[in-house]
Order: C-alpha cells, then structure tokens, then sequence
C-alpha cells in the first residue's frame, strides 16, 4: 500500500465520521477505495480512537465489520497457494527476515484472509505425506516462522493474521509431535497458545481454554529442571491465560495465576533475568490488583509492592513502554485505593516515560499518538494531586499535557529565527511552495470561474471568509497530500524531532514568573472525565481551585461541540441566534459568579488557558451577574454585564507557550505593514484600512490583488514589525494546517506558517481582521492548530484574532476603534475590550456623525452590485425555464432543468435577502440605538500572547 492511497484511505474515513448518515453516498461515490485494504486501515483507526476516547469508535467498527463481510478477495485456490508457496520459499531464504517477508505480505493484503488459512493447512497435511520424515520436518519449521512473522504482522486485518498464524502451528503440529521432536512440540504448543489468547475469531472464553490447554501442554516437557528459562516462560504465560479466563471461577482463576507467577519468579530472579523478572512482577501485581480471595487492603499492598519492584527495572528512560504499563498500573492501582501520593509516585514514572518515548518520536504524528494513548495517566496524575491538595504539581501536570505540539513547533522554530536554515531543508521547503502554487492555481480556478462553475464565486460578501470541511476538489485533495508528505519531510529534520534539543517540563515557580503583578491571574482550564477544574494562579501566593462538578468530557465538552461548534457548522444563523442562551447556560456551568466572588477578588486581567472545545469561547462574552441597585432608589435596571466588562481578557494555548512569547525581545517604534483587501472583493475593508493607515505611523501598505500578492505579503512580514491583515480567510477543521490567508495570487497556510520559511523573529504584533483565524479542532492532546497560534509559533508576540466568520461592517469598525486605543497607549487586551465596549454602544447617530460619508456611498454600492448580480441571475432563471418547456415532463432533461431551477431560485433567494438586508441597513443604521449591539458583531476576537 502506497502513501497515497493510505492518505486516501484516510481521508474517506474522515469524510464519513463527519456525515455518518451520508455514508452509503459517501461509499458508493468512492467505491475504487472500498476494498480489505481500506477495511483494515479502518479497524486500525478505530483502535486509534478508541485509545483517545473518541465516541465514533464504536460506528467506525460496526461499518468495518459490515464491509469486510461483503469484501472478499477474487483471487483462485491456485493463486492462494502460489502465493503461499513464494512466501514459504521467502521465509526459508531469508531465514525468517521480516523485511524479505513483510514486503511480499505488504503486496498482497487480498489474500490474508481465512480462505489463506484453509489452503496453506490442506497442502501442508498433504505435503507432509509426499516428503520422507526429515523433509516433512524442515517444511514443518519453515511454516512455523512463518506463523511467527504473520502473528507480529502490523499491517493487514488482525484476526485474519491470527487465523493464519494458528493454521501455521497447527499444520506444524502434524510432524512434530512430542515422541519425536519434544522440544519442537513444546515450543509450537506455547506458540499456538499465544496465538488463541489473542485470538479474535470465534468464542473468547473457548479460545482461552484452548491457550491454557496447549500451556499446560508445553509444561509436559518444559521441566524446571531440564528447561528451566522455558518452563518459567510458560509458567508466566500460563499465568496471563488464568488471569483473562472466563470459564470457572473468577476467584479461583486468578490464584491459579498468582501460582503460575510466583513459580516463574523461581526461576526469573532479578540478578538471572531482570527484564522478565519486572514483566512478571508487573503481572503478578494486576493479578493481586484484581483478587477477590483474602484480605483486599492486603491484596492492594501486595499489588503496590510488585508494581514499585517492576519499576525498578523498567525505568522510563530504559523501558519507557514498559515503565508507562507499570506506572499506569501503580497509579490506577493507588488512585482506586485512595492513596494519592503513591498514584503519583507511578504516574510521575509513567509521564517520565511516555515523555521519554515522544522526544524519541521523529515524526509529529507518532509524538501526538503517543500523547493521545496516554492521556488518561496525566489526567488521573492531575485529579491525584486536586485530592491531596498538591494544586501546584496539578498545574504542572496540566501544562506537560497540553499543546505539545504547538511547543515543540516554538522551540524549533525560535532556534531557526537567528541562523541560516540547512541546505536540505531550504530544498523542501522549495518544494513545498511550489507544490502550494499548484493548488492556488487550481483555487483560483474556481475563485474566478467560467460560466457554468461558480463554487466559490459570491456577491458583495458579508462576511471574510467560508468555512471549510474538505477540500474544494480531489484534485485540490491530492495535491495538499503530497504537500503534507514534503511537510512532514521539513519536519523530520527538524532538531525536536530528531532529538537533537528537548523541552523539558516547567515548574511552577516559573509560571508565576509570567505574571506581570499582583492584579493579573492566569485561569488554566482542564476538564477530566467527571469534573473541569479551574486552576487559579496568582503572581505572589498559592494557587487556588474551582471545580464544577460534574461537568466532566462526556457531559460538557460534548455539550459545547454539539450546542456550539456544531451549529456553526451546519447553519450559523441558527447558531447566531441562540449564542445569548448557550453562553448564559456556560456562564451557569462554570459557575462564574461563584469563580469571580471566591477567587477574583482584586484580579483585574485574566490570562487564559482552555480546553478543548473551550477554545472555541468568547469568554470575554460571558454574562456575569452585575451590582444591584439598592431597593427603594428607583434606580434603572442595569444594562448586561460580561466576563470582559469585569476583566481584561487574552488567551494563550499553555503557559510554556507564553514563555516563548515573554522571551521574545520587545519591539520599540515599531513599523506598521497594512495587507488590504486583496482579493478585490470586500467593501468595507478599504475604508477600513484608511482610516487606520491616518492612526498609525506611515504604514506601509499593500492594496488589492495586485498588490498583495504572496510574495510580497511575506516581503512585509520580514520587514515590519506589525502587521494588519484585512481580507478573506478560512479554516479548515478536516486539515488545520490547510487554513489559509486568500491573497491576490494565491494563499499562505497555516502549514507554511510553521516551517524554517517563515521565521518572523522582528513580528511583534498581528491583527487579523479575518474570518475564523483562531478557529480549529482540538484534539485530545489540545493542540489548537489555527492561523492565530501559527504567527505565534512563526514569531509574534501578540495576535487578535477571530472565532468565527465576523461581518465585514462590525468588523471594519472594531479594528478602528483598537488603533485608536492602541495609539492612546493602552495595552492589547484593553484596547481589544475597548473597541468590543465601543462597537457594541455606539449609537447610530453617533455612526452617523463620524463617518457617514465613507458608509453611505458604501452601502450604495453594494446595493448596486446586487442589483446587477440579481438581474444576471433572474435572466439565467428565465432562459432555464424557457428550455424547460421545450422537454415533455418526466424526461430526464426536464429533470435536470429543474434541478438547475432550483439552484438558482435558491441562488435568487439569498440574493434577494441580501439585498433587502442593506437596503434596510441603508435606510435605517443611523437610527438605530446600538446597530451592533448583537453578541455575534462583537464577541468574536480575542487577544493572544503578551500584555
């Protein structure tokens, strides 16, 4: 299987987690993809999911199952068996070599199946009576490795390789029997147990009655005396087989395995064999874990006492695989027990180890699966230290375990920022942009199509962007696959990856260190799987905590992506309109009042650190509960009062990640770069550009698709110190790093954002006035890969950026009345409040009197353009009909005629509203009390990085 395909394979399975009830559809428009290959890519992204705690595991599973049931190889018996015979011959010239034998498997996924199985044990059976005994023998052999390399097998479908591994024994089995080959019989008979305990096909508690058996069996001749290493293998074996046994009694079953343990441990003595004698300590110690016979606080004593002497041995930078499984087991085992200082004591190992193993990692998706699968050890480490008041250690847990990613995308980013980038990656990085004009040509395509192919072509645009799931073609699809494939080549040479520099953890001390005074708090959120805890750190005395209880990832976070991110998604005026409702009911859950009275007191700037889908929050947006009036004073009702009326408010992704951004050497006269509307096609933005071009001191600015081009955009970013980027952009949620800046001849994305290329160490500050530039998935691990944390990465200081597809009007507006606070000095998140307070009052008499004479012949226009659109339109509507009648109902013309209708009259539709929308605009702004008064004009940017 080629990357290409595999990335194919891929991307189908997003596409149907994201329209589950769209899968038929989705299967049968790629049916070329449905095949066992792309069945067992399914099965081994489900056990990916599964490990994160994804909900849609179980869908993926059942859609696997069905397909493979209806997925059958066409190859013939003789085509099984000639295949069969070349990987017999490939095994016997190798001597068994994975890589010789793996890449013939690797070619033949169609023909791993049971039908395999079948046909390798009919020829064996009949082989062995054609050859003499020692040719029987040596093929007897050769077929048992290569049930040893099938059962290690990674790729293809696991229970099939298992069928064919047990065939390999069986078969095997027929020629050595214990009279004549004992030591040959006993090894098979351990490997044909392994091989049913694992087994999936068929009956579980039968197939481990058949692992103990063949076990058992193995003893007959694996004696203490003669085989003692062999006979303590078995013993341990045995003792995994009693353990996960589901006939019998429960109770009965695990003293059977504590006996086998203890045996082997005669034998696996820490001075003999030190790594086994840590496996076997460590599985003795579930099996205590799990006693019901006995004492239990004795049973947990034990437990603990077996899993601290496996550590011993499997320490996290000598085993760290092995040190996660053993200080996972002394965590859950101390953590269920309630003894909170010994759960840390294994999940500290266990962090060690999974650290150990990610800077090991030299690819960022094996960093962020590795994370991913270990997820649950810092969360149950964090929920250690909330129960034994160790609030510090908590939030250290917190920072280790978030945006990792993201750090070590800054820390190697920062080490490029003042030295010449190497040769072979200047030689990708060529390739990449070169691979990136290729889809901007195929974008601009469809930005300025031909008649007939208007996907994205739209009117007088209200809003700066639209929101993407997917790709706009395949071949858009394929081209940005091969981009991640040079992307990840960058990468690998990348000085994190390859484990030439490592991030080390950050202590709590220095967190409080990146608090400018003692008014300033940081807010860390961290949700588990029963409660979100809300870390308080203050600059000068001992963190505090509060905790919503019950709010845990299934009842909370799911609720914001389903009442929030969703809605977005699908319909947003449907999400615009319940945004109050959803926030107040947020504001509830986090008991915000509560937070403010208890622990804010004093506090007047708030640095915070969400997760998860927390990101996605205008926080600043929450209602809080304002002063009341005293009674009797015939005071008016006060207005609404906000989150951000209280505090001033600016996110970061994890405290190291403000570390990187205080580290940064702060910029005196800054130079201003101004990048304005340049794809032609935003009305209000000149206006706005303008009028900030009169605040700011001779900015240097780039008008229209002419001017700001790709090239010339990253001219600015390397020699000004802020920029203010006006124009369209996009996010991508099914491919963070495919979000992108639209520019007059292409597109920057968030992807080249964070390579060598873009090393930006003199940015000080970026302001998008964009659509959807710090919207992005968030995924277990908490990485927020947007176009807002890609200029920090790159070498900002500060960014504001928006949450959401922010109208082109408040949005003008709002970046006005920053530049005008920035001037009077006000720091970013007050000049940020500032203008959101400023936009969400000011009357439209006051609109009226500042700047009527640039919004008017505005408004006009774009009535004008809708006018002209409307009429090209209806007239396209008209002929459509008049064809129409000249076809007899019914026939597939007429059919496909009225489709097109339909579109259009829809396309009509919107239009029509548009219009009608600002010519009620045009007629009544300057009356209005409070024209962008609504959450949506002004809650949607936020302030990230410094103060």
């Amino acid at each position: 299987m080629d990357e290409q395909r595999l990335a194919a394979y891929l991307q189908l399975i997003q596409a149907l987690l994201e329209c589950p009830n769209g899968a038929n559809d989705i299967l049968n428009a790629n049916r070329e993809l449905v095949d066992a290959n792309f069945v067992q890519v399914m099965e081994a992204e489900a056990e990916k999911m599964a490990a994160e705690g994804n909900s849609n595991v179980s869908w993926l599973q059942s859609l696997a199952a069905y397909l493979a049931n209806y997925i059958s190889s066409t190859a013939t018996s003789d085509e099984y068996l000639s295949f069969f015979l070349e990987v017999l011959q490939a095994t016997m010239e190798s001597g068994g070599n994975p890589q010789v034998v793996y890449s013939i498997l690797g070619q033949n996924f169609d023909k791993l199946d049971l039908n395999l199985a079948q046909v390798l044990q009919a020829w064996a059976t009949s082989k062995f009576t054609e050859v003499t005994s020692e040719q029987a023998a040596y093929i007897a052999a050769v077929i048992a490795q290569f049930g040893n390399l099938i059962q290690q097998f990674p790729l293809g479908r696991r229970a099939w390789n298992l069928e064919i591994c047990i065939a390999c024994y069986t078969a095997a089995l027929e020629v050595r029997t214990r009279k004549d080959y004992p030591e040959d019989w006993a090894m098979t008979q351990n490997n044909l147990a392994a091989a049913y305990s694992d087994r999936i096909e068929g009956v579980r508690a039968a197939n481990i009655e058949l692992a103990i058996a063949c076990y058992t069996a193995a003893l007959e001749v694996y004696k203490c005396e003669n085989y003692p290493e062999d006979w303590a293998m078995t013993q341990n074996n045995l003792g995994n087989a009693y353990s996960k046994r589901i006939a019998g009694v429960r109770a009965g079953n695990i003293e059977l395995a504590i006996a086998r343990y203890t045996a082997a441990l005669k034998v696996r003595t820490r001075e003999n064999s030190p790594e086994y004698w840590a496996m076997t300590q460590n599985n003795l110690g579930e099996a205590y874990r799990n006693r019901i016979a006995g004492v239990m606080a004795e049973n947990i004593e034990e437990a603990i006492s077996c899993f601290r002497l496996a550590l011993e041995i499997r320490t996290p930078t000598a085993f760290p695989l092995d040190c996660l499984q053993s200080g996972r087991n002394l965590g859950n085992t101390a953590f269920t027990a309630g003894f909170w200082d010994i759960a840390l004591e294994g999940f500290e190992k266990a962090i060690q180890a999974v650290e150990k193993s990610r800077s090991w990692a030299t690819s960022d998706d094996i960093r962020q699966q590795i994370l991913a699968e270990s997820i649950d050890v810092y969360e149950k480490a964090i929920q250690a230290c909330v129960n034994s008041n160790q609030l510090e250690k908590a939030i250290e847990y917190c920072d280790r375990s978030r945006a990792q990613r993201l750090v070590d995308l800054m820390h190697s980013n920062d080490l490029y920022a003042s030295s010449e980038i190497p040769p072979a990656v200047q030689k990708y990085l060529q390739e990449f942009e070169a691979k990136q004009r290729e889809i901007d040509a195929e974008v601009e395509q469809l930005r300025k199509p031909s008649e007939g192919n208007k996907e994205l072509a739209d009117v007088g645009s209200q809003s700066r962007s639209r929101a993407d799931l997917s790709a706009y073609t395949e071949k858009i699809q394929d081209l940005e696959r091969e981009k991640q494939q040079i992307w990840e080549k960058i990468r690998s040479l990348d000085p994190v990856l390859a484990g030439q520099v490592q991030v080390d953890p950050m202590q709590f001390a220095a967190m409080q260190q990146l608090i400018d005074n003692s008014q300033t708090a940081i807010l860390c959120f961290y949700t588990t799987d029963d409660d979100t805890h809300v870390f308080v750190i203050y600059k000068d005395k001992a963190p505090q905590i509060h905790t919503c209880q019950g709010e845990g990832w299934g009842n909370f976070q799911n609720w914001i992506f389903e009442s929030w991110l969703s809605p977005y998604l699908q319909d947003r005026k449907i999400r615009q309109q319940g945004m109050g409702e959803f926030l107040s009911q947020l504001s509830q859950r986090l008991k915000v009042d509560e937070l403010i009275g208890n622990y804010l007191e004093g506090i007047e700037e708030l640095i915070v650190i969400p997760h998860l889908y927390l990101h996605q929050i205008p926080l600043a947006a929450l209602p809080i509960e304002p002063p009341q009036p005293r009674a009797g004073t015939g005071a008016p009702p006060l207005r609404r009062v906000f989150l951000g009326d209280k505090f001033l408010i600016r996110y970061v992704p994890s405290c190291r990640i403000l570390e990187y951004c205080n580290q940064r050497p702060t910029i005196e006269s800054p130079k201003y770069g101004i990048v304005e509307n340049a794809t032609d096609d935003l009305y209000f933005t000149p206006f706005e550009c303008e009028q900030i071009a009169e605040i700011v001191t001779k900015p240097e600015r780039l008008k229209g698709s002419q001017e700001a081009t790709v090239a010339a955009y990253r001219n600015l970013a390397q020699n000004v110190n802020v920029i203010h980027s006006s124009h369209h952009a996009v996010s991508r949620l099914d491919n963070p790093l495919e979000s992108r800046l639209f520019l007059g001849d292409g597109s920057i994305t968030l992807g080249e954002l964070m390579t060598p290329g873009w090393r930006l160490p003199q940015l000080s500050d970026v302001f998008m006035s964009c659509c959807e530039t710090n919207l992005g998935g968030t995924e277990i691990t908490d990485n927020l890969l947007s176009l807002g944390t890609g200029f920090l990465c790159a070498g900002a200081r500060s960014v504001v950026s928006t949450l959401w597809a922010v109208d082109d009007f408040a949005t003008s507006l709002f970046s006005i009345f920053y530049y005008h606070y920035r001037r009077e000095g006000l720091s970013r998140p007050e000049a940020l409040r500032r203008a959101q307070v400023r936009l969400r009052t000011i009357s439209g008499a006051e609109l009226k009197q500042l700047y009527q004479p640039q919004i008017d012949p505005l408004l006009q226009r774009i009535i004008g353009d809708l006018k002209s659109k409307l009429a090209v339109v209806q007239k396209k509507k008209q002929k459509l009909k008049l064809r129409q009648t000249s076809y007899h109902k019914e026939t597939d013309e007429f059919n496909k005629l009225g489709a097109q209708l339909k579109k259009i009259t829809k396309r009509e539709n919107q239009i029509q509203k548009q219009k009608k929308g600002y010519e009620s605009l045009k007629e009544n702004i300057y009356t209005l009390s409070n024209p962008f008064d609504d959450l949506s004009y002004w809650s949607g940017f936020i302030c990230q990085g410094l103060h």
